[in-house]
């Protein structure tokens, strides 16, 4: 198989024991049957010799050689030693006769043993001398006493020799196979180290890690890189992995976006950003933006960064490249990104503490919801509504007589952006669109927070509805560069989402319901806006505003259905040219089209097409006709052959190239229109 599947077999061989104690089948003066075999008697070698050969059992001090071996010899053969040198002073002729009985363990008089040849071994005399230890440290190795040589094993010895080898097989077999479920020997190598793996070898394709479930991998060509979907066994939290080849295989390798085609004597770095990011599915169950508030809330220190706003440091200390949070109306979102490695790995780290321990939830940061939230706060002079000094300072309300009252307000960070939020016409036109559409679910409620609920929102609200969501389990993971930062962060998220258990409870209750269509005719709304005074003092120009919207599916759209809308919204509005926009524009009736055509981002998918800048009421009812019968007339013409190509051309360039942005962030933010509601990413 290619290079992305490493099988390593490891054989383990019996270990020896040199100076092995003599078993009880073997005869007193047998030699023994360790790593080299040696006389072993505590008699003396022959009658009237004064010297003793020691033990081999305690500790040899004396060997007999057998050089120039291969085989043993059989049992008609016997041994004789003449003139042995013992001890150096004394010879004497002796007479040691050893018989090749050393075999027979069962006492029949045949070998039990397997020779290595048929051939029976002459030896002469002189062939056999007694070497001392204190001569030379290391013993002989000859073929007779070589514990690799098979025909030196009894049969325990062989059976126990078969049976290790047999389990090695297995285990060896056994690696392989879950080396091909998580594509990482590395890994199952680190387990048996007792740690959770170690940095995969170079080239390697699909990461594995003890802690994880490797659900899915495989290589997208328009993407040019490898992605993986990973589930963590101790939470069930999913973690996505995208590595590019171009951070595996260099720069030479080929590849859309990714290789970013520079020029190479330009002094670009052809690599791309890497990009972590932590997702979590936060339905809102009230206007009270909590899940806005929280996003604020969990970057105001945490458990092991405790500094009072650890984001406004990392954003002038550190070499981001994207630093930020994000709220949307089912899901928020904190991804980070950098081209540093050591960089890139500390602001991984920054996040993870933050999300999972933020002090915004314990007692020491009871400040941090007023703080990010909201709070009673002595009114600034640039709240008096008459006061006309545009100097643009701020100072406190003073009293100006005594007993005067000093009136109190509302602030927060999260407050004041909500009223900037709900100052915006066109903005605030989407929200009452949205609570029209959706009356049953989540979405009739605004996740970012409605500046008359936003004090209604208690402490506890805020934390239950942390410790409701912000669970591992509720989590979605993402990480985009080589397989070495994908397995570092595999390792950096397991370490912060084991201790927290698995919690079934924060997925299912974070679900998002289908809202089924209860109307059979359109639904229609007036809403007032505030609008600035033109530059003459005149009332403004603003006008009037239409948006129509139309709510596209109660249950999943195919692939094909979803690329079919993503075709007409092109077709439609894509261009400058596009029948519908042309036409708008060209109509006279408003300033600028507004609506912004298909948003598939959510659950439900809606298509919006309207102008803001209206002049008069009456044009409101002319305008509303002129996009239903313009929908009419291509519903019934169609569009022609070159506008389908052009079209597909351009949508087929942007999924291959990307928006302009953090590749790796696009992946991530897109996958999440998929993954957020448990379809694949």
């Amino acid at each position: 198989r290619p290079r992305r599947d490493h099988y390593y077999l490891i054989f383990i061989t019996p270990s020896f024991t040199e100076n092995r104690p003599p078993s009880r089948a073997q005869s007193p003066k047998m030699p023994s049957r360790g790593g080299y075999d040696g006389i072993d008697s505590t008699d003396d070698v022959a009658a009237g010799s004064k010297a003793a050969i020691a033990s081999n059992v305690g500790g040899d001090s004396d060997w007999l050689h057998v050089p120039g071996s291969a085989c043993r010899p059989n049992s008609s053969n016997s041994l004789e030693a003449t003139e042995a040198d013992i001890d150096g002073d004394i010879k004497e002729s002796a007479s040691l006769k050893v018989t090749n009985d050393i075999n027979d363990e069962e006492g029949d008089g045949d070998d039990d043993g397997i020779l290595a040849s048929d051939e029976e071994c002459e030896y002469e005399d002189d062939d056999y001398e007694l070497t001392s230890l204190a001569d030379n440290a290391n013993p002989p190795k000859s073929a007779y006493g070589s514990p690799f040589n098979p025909c030196t094993w009894r049969p325990k010895e062989r059976l126990r020799c078969f049976i290790l080898l047999t389990l090695s097989l297995l285990f060896a077999l056994g690696l392989a196979y879950q080396s091909d479920q998580n594509s990482s020997v590395s890994t199952l190598l680190g387990k048996l180290k007792g740690g959770q793996g170690s940095h995969p070898p170079p080239g390697a394709i699909g990461v594995g890690h003890a802690s994880y479930d490797t659900l899915h991998s495989s290589h997208v060509d328009e993407l040019d890189a490898r992605l993986t979907l990973y589930r963590h066994r101790a939470t069930g939290a999913e973690f996505l992995a995208f590595v590019p080849d171009i951070l595996q295989n260099g720069p030479g390798s080929s590849g859309g976006n990714l290789r970013n085609s520079g020029d190479e004597d330009g002094g670009y770095d052809p690599k791309p950003d890497k990009v972590f990011g932590v997702a979590f599915r936060t339905k809102p169950e009230s206007s009270t933006g909590v899940p806005h508030i929280l996003e604020h809330s969990v970057l105001c220190g945490s458990q092991k960064y405790p500094s009072r706003d650890p984001f406004a440091y990392l954003l002038k200390g550190s070499l981001q490249t994207f630093l930020n949070a994000m709220t949307y109306p089912d899901r928020t979102v904190y991804p980070v990104a950098s081209r540093n490695r050591a960089d890139f790995r500390n602001l991984m780290d920054v996040y993870l503490d933050a999300v999972f321990h933020p002090r915004a939830v314990e007692d020491e940061g009871w400040w941090v919801l007023r703080q990010e939230g909201w709070r009673y706060d002595v009114a600034d002079s640039d709240d008096d509504p008459n006061n006309n000094d545009d100097d643009g300072n701020e100072g406190e309300w003073t009293a100006t007589s005594p007993g005067e009252r000093v009136p109190f307000v509302y602030k927060g960070v999260v407050y004041s952006e909500m009223k900037g939020a709900y100052s915006d016409p066109e903005d605030y036109m989407d929200r009452v669109t949205q609570s029209l559409l959706f009356p049953d679910n989540a979405y009739f409620y605004d996740s970012g927070g409605d500046p008359a609920v936003i004090p209604t929102l208690t402490r506890e609200e805020f934390v239950a509805f942390y410790k409701k969501y912000y669970h591992p389990t509720n989590a979605r993971l993402f990480v985009a560069g080589d397989e070495s930062d994908v397995y570092h962060a595999l390792s950096a998220a397991d370490h912060y989402m084991t201790p927290m258990g698995y919690n079934p409870e924060s997925r299912k209750d974070s679900v998002i319901s289908y809202q089924q269509r209860k109307f059979s005719k359109p639904l229609s709304q007036r809403k007032p806006f505030a609008v600035a005074p033109s530059d003459d003092g005149n009332e403004s120009s603003e006008g009037f505003m239409l948006c129509i919207t139309w709510l596209l599916n109660t249950q999943p759209l195919s692939p094909m259905m979803e690329l079919a809308w993503v075709v007409l919204d092109e077709l439609l509005l894509g261009k400058s040219t596009s029948p519908l926009d042309k036409i708008l524009r060209d109509s006279g009736l408003g300033e600028e089209l507004i609506g912004g055509g298909l948003d598939n981002e959510l659950l439900q998918s809606t298509f919006a097409v309207g102008m803001r800048g209206v002049k008069n009421r009456e044009d409101i009812g002319t305008l509303e006709e002129l996009i239903l019968n313009t929908l009419h007339d291509l519903d019934s013409n169609g569009f022609t052959e070159d506008d389908i190509a052009s079209s597909l051309n351009t949508i087929e360039f942007s999924l291959r190239e990307g928006g302009g942005g953090l590749r790796g962030m696009e992946v991530f933010l897109g996958a999440l229109t998929k993954w957020n509601y448990d379809l694949s990413p």
